[in-house]
């Protein structure tokens, strides 16, 4: 239990930095809560007067007296919990947009090792449900402290009218502390669960969707079906164990409060028939302000048990915040501003984090301005990895590479990408117009630039046949266009950045015979004068290459030309005659 609590309380600290900036606003609405909670709580003193006074000692002006006052506090009261609960809001949401504001700011910084090991379901969860789970549990904590001044308020009221009958009565409190105390670690517990089963089951999600052309292909639906059903009942079974420690709490709360009330009748009903100065007055207010309090601790535990369930939210939130990434700037780097001489690749190694298997060993590689480098080799062989390097989306663990002779690392990291290229395999277009697209790399370009852009793409035709032109939304992903139009939007995207250095990682594997015509067609304009890397799928691509490299198991097994290493009659020849030659 005590472990708990400590967790808690470290967890709670985390948000010191989000509620410190409303600290005026938090004392104000905590005082809004003390001054609401006691007019609330005033009517019950003028019971004592509206009966000893009023009604058994027959004086109309007490009754008036004690009825219009009860009037006016309720009004006062009902304005002050409007302004309560819109000031607890404010300082709630503001807090929420600032946590989600900085999950998407650490987002952008994070290492590609980072986001290769999370499922995106997991992330969505903790970039969306869990900052809204802190503000359910902020919230919940401003609308406690109401209900704990309420239920003091009317304790003070009862005790001052008579100690001896209100702690008589109140015996039974300490089983209701334990039994709050034992289920709210158990409710802690079960929202931790109840929120990796969310993510689990949210990661399933996002799985099928952005697999379904592959599930429907294979006819594997009942699989993922029976695989979905499975991970949504580990939500439920979650959620009922939430209910179950909700309700024995709850029954627990209830039952007490009987016990007392009962307690109250026979005990104060007995001091009332002795006479022993106690009017039916002090016995209807002690009544009053014992059953008034039933209500607010009642919802006190309740929203105790809501803050218990949601405080892991906390500690997820800043498994996030508190990665540092590994791929920063150095101290006294320099921006990248003009590739002038060559790439080398001096004895570079790479494996990734917690893993002793070398990806790449000892590669070297020297690539001159303006030279094509055609990457080929085996599926797997470490390919993609060089090309990952290039632009620091990993870091290599060993050896250097270095561009004019300055290791990329004493780059700055955006310099440094600004001026590299890439057209992946699968093309990542935004949901927006085509536009909006290919001015991403260059937002400032004008509407010129980007029709020539998309004409050395070979893209403009088909855009103007479009029913919007160049401002047809495209949809999720580029959803409503073609893999090859999709493809040749992003290259005039990297037309228009005009990058100095280019990455095509196998941009035409995935297309038909013409659309890879079109596409090839603009790869060859994208390529003038730029240093490129080409993950090689095309023949024509390969044999036009200045220089070759064979990959193999994280090796550079072969390096040369076309006809070179033709001649050798080793690994390269046994791929061309292979996988290309027709």
């Amino acid at each position: 239990m005590k472990k708990f609590e400590i967790k808690d309380i470290e967890s709670i600290r985390k948000l010191k930095n989000y509620t410190k900036r409303y600290s005026f606003l938090i004392i104000l609405n905590i005082l809004l809560a003390l001054i609401s909670s006691a007019t609330a709580s005033s009517p019950i003193a003028l019971i004592k007067r509206l009966f000893d006074d009023g009604i058994i000692g027959g004086n109309e002006k007490d009754i008036l007296y004690a009825a219009g006052a009860m009037i006016l506090l309720a009004v006062v009261g009902a304005v002050l919990i409007y302004w309560n609960t819109i000031l607890s809001t404010m300082i709630s949401s503001s807090i929420y947009k600032n946590i989600v504001d900085d999950i998407f700011i650490k987002i952008q910084t994070l290492d590609m090792e980072y986001f290769s090991g999370t499922k995106t379901g997991e992330l969505m969860v903790k970039v969306m449900n869990d900052p809204g789970n802190i503000n359910t549990l902020i919230q919940e904590t401003f609308n406690m402290v109401y209900e704990i001044f309420t239920a003091v308020i009317l304790l003070g009221l009862a005790i001052y009218l008579d100690w001896k009958l209100t702690l008589g009565v109140l015996l039974v409190a300490p089983v209701l502390i334990i039994s709050v105390r034992r289920y709210s670690s158990k409710l802690k517990s079960s929202g931790k669960e109840r929120q990796e089963a969310i993510g689990t089951l949210n990661s399933k999600l996002q799985e099928t969707l952005s697999g379904i052309r592959v599930i429907k292909a294979f006819a594997t639906e009942r699989t993922e079906i029976r695989d979905f059903k499975k991970k949504s009942l580990g939500l439920k079974k979650a959620e009922m164990r939430t209910a179950r420690y909700n309700a024995k709490s709850s029954s627990i709360t209830g039952g007490l409060n009987y016990i007392i009330m009962a307690m109250m009748l026979v005990f104060g009903g007995y001091r009332v028939l002795r006479g022993e100065h106690f009017t039916a007055g002090d016995f209807i207010a002690i009544v009053g302000a014992i059953g008034s309090m039933y209500t607010p601790v009642k919802r006190a535990i309740s929203r105790y048990n809501n803050i218990s369930v949601n405080i892991p939210s906390i500690g997820r939130v800043f498994e996030i915040l508190e990665i540092e990434p590994g791929i920063n700037d150095r101290e006294n780097s320099i921006n990248f501003e003009e590739f002038k001489n060559d790439i080398v690749f001096s004895d570079v190694e790479f494996s990734y984090k917690d893993s002793n298997e070398k990806i790449l060993k000892g590669i070297n590689l020297n690539v001159k301005k303006g030279e094509t480098v055609a990457l080929v080799g085996n599926s797997g062989g470490g390919k993609s990895t060089i090309v990952n390097l290039i632009p620091r989306f990993f870091d290599v663990t060993g050896g250097n590479i270095t561009i004019d002779g300055i290791d990329i690392r004493d780059y700055k990291v955006k310099s440094l990408r600004k001026k590299i290229g890439i057209v992946p395999q699968e093309t990542f277009l935004f949901a927006g117009t085509i536009i909006s697209n290919i001015k991403y790399g260059n937002p400032e370009a004008s509407e010129e630039d980007v029709i020539e852009a998309a004409k050395k793409a070979n893209a403009h035709e088909f855009i103007g046949n479009l029913e919007n032109g160049y401002e047809t939304e495209i949809g999720e992903r580029g959803v409503k266009l073609s893999g090859g139009q999709k493809q040749r939007i992003a290259i005039a995207r990297a037309i228009l950045e005009n990058p100095q250095i280019l990455i095509l990682d196998e941009a035409t594997s995935a297309l038909d015979n013409e659309s890879e015509r079109l596409v090839q067609d603009a790869l060859e304009k994208l390529m003038e004068g730029k240093t490129t890397f080409v993950i090689a799928h095309r023949l024509s691509t390969i044999e036009n290459s200045d220089k070759i490299a064979v990959i193999q198991q994280g090796e550079l097994k072969e390096l040369g030309k076309h006809d070179e290493l033709l001649q050798l009659n080793g690994i390269y020849s046994g791929l061309y005659n292979k996988s290309f030659k027709n």
